[in-house]
Parts: C-alpha cells; structure tokens; sequence
C-alpha cells in the first residue's frame, strides 16, 4: 500500500511566492487603473468647469445692449467698459419670474481675481456705493486675461468706450483670451449684436 504523500515545504515556499508576486503585479495594475480615472474625473471637471464659463462669457457679450449705468462713486458708467482690470457690461435676457415688474437687464463684470476668472453680477443696474456684485461663475488657474473691443474702423482696442464715444456705443466684436493653467492659451472671438435702429 503507497502513503499518500503531500506538497513539501520548498513546495509550498514556491507557490505562496508565485502567489505574492501575481497579487503583487495585480495591486499595482488596479493601482493605476484607479488613478487614471480619478485623473480623468478631474479633467473632466475642469474641461466642464471651463466650458460653463466660456459659455456664459459668450451668451453675456451675445446679450450686451446699450445701456449705460449710473454708479455712486464714478457718476455714469458706459454701457460696456473695458480696461485692464476688466469687462462690465449691460446685459438682456435677465429672467423676470412671475412676471414681476423688474426690468430685464443686468449688469455683470467678468475679471480675474486670485489666480481665478471671475463673473459678477450686480444685484441692480443703476447702484450706490461701492458694491462688487455677486460672485456667480469662477474658473480657477488663470493666469492672465486680455481682453480688446473692435472698433468701427477695425483697429483693436484694449480700452472702450473710445475718447469722445458715446456711452451708449458697443463695439462690433470683442476678443477674449486667457491663460488656463494645463490647457493653454483660450481665445474667443465674438461679434456683438448690431445697435438698434433709432
């Protein structure tokens, strides 16, 4: 009669090896397979973060009408004012719920505030005092903003209005770029709505 014979210990130290060494291979693999996509969610936010903003940068210069603002400290405000610091402008398309006797404009500032492009929106067109206006968009890891107006003899400007313009006067297009940390360098190109016939 033959004795059943088991794995020897050298056996057993080789198996339990292989084994360590496979789980070993197969932690590493998901290790990165999990950190790839925490990666990805976080571009992805970033990349819808990015397009938000840019959107409502868009629709903003697409609303933009002509008309000025009276403010506290300055007197009267142009309808859209740029300068280094930034864009303001008046805006169309403010939703007025329940039909509520309000007017339909609003006044927003886009601007870059600590390393982040920022979007305002002032709680009334015509205000006293210093008031900043609400914060309601933001994009982090911007560099720098440049922002320049078309004029109507087709020359670039970094400042608008123009000497001796109206206040009311809106340029036909605005050019906006900014340096997102990663991504580079975004530029849009917008042509503002013509002014209404008087």
């Amino acid at each position: 009669m033959r004795r059943a014979r088991g794995f020897g210990l050298l056996e057993v130290l080789v198996a339990v090896a292989l084994f360590a060494l496979a789980m070993g291979l197969a932690y590493g693999g998901l290790d990165a397979v999990v950190r790839a996509r925490a990666q990805m969610q976080e571009e992805a936010l970033r990349l819808a973060a990015l397009q938000r903003v840019v959107g409502l940068l868009e629709r903003d210069l697409r609303a933009a009408v002509a008309r000025p603002v009276r403010d506290g400290e300055l007197g009267r405000l142009p309808a859209l004012l740029l300068d280094r610091s930034g864009l303001e402008l008046s805006r169309a398309g403010l939703a007025v719920p329940l039909a509520q006797a309000r007017a339909g404009i609003e006044r927003v500032r886009w601007a870059v505030e600590d390393g982040a492009l920022v979007r305002r929106v002032h709680a009334v067109l015509d205000r006293v005092g210093g008031e900043q206006g609400e914060e309601q968009a933001r994009l982090d890891g911007v560099g720098s903003l440049r922002i320049e107006a078309l004029a109507a003899d087709g020359r670039w400007q970094e400042r608008w209005p123009l000497p001796g313009a109206r206040p009311e006067a809106l340029p036909r297009a605005v050019r906006v770029r900014f340096a997102l940390d990663g991504l580079g360098e975004i530029e849009r190109l917008l042509e503002l709505a013509a002014e209404e016939p008087r």
